[in-house]
């Protein structure tokens, strides 16, 4: 799959491959000469960053619907359902 990315410095715009959900290369420069770039560090970071992102809010939902669970024992034990 490819990307393309708007630089924050120009107007130039980049194309990064993307493969397994992770940026592999890029069509700037940098990317060109020495195999690696910011480009490409920068959309892994946020890939990393929405993956816990991701992991956190289904966490927090578990324990929502956890504490809904025991919060409505808790109401039938009282009223002794």
């Amino acid at each position: 799959m490819t990307k393309v990315i708007s630089s924050q410095t120009s107007n130039k715009k980049y194309f990064l491959t993307i493969e397994n959900g992770k940026a592999v290369e890029c069509n700037c420069k940098g990317h060109h000469y020495t195999g690696h770039c910011k480009h490409v560090n920068q959309f892994n970071q946020e890939v990393t960053r929405a993956a816990a992102f991701l992991a956190l809010k289904a966490r927090i939902a578990t324990a929502e619907r956890e504490a809904r669970v025991a919060h409505r024992i808790a109401f039938e034990l009282m009223m002794n359902y």
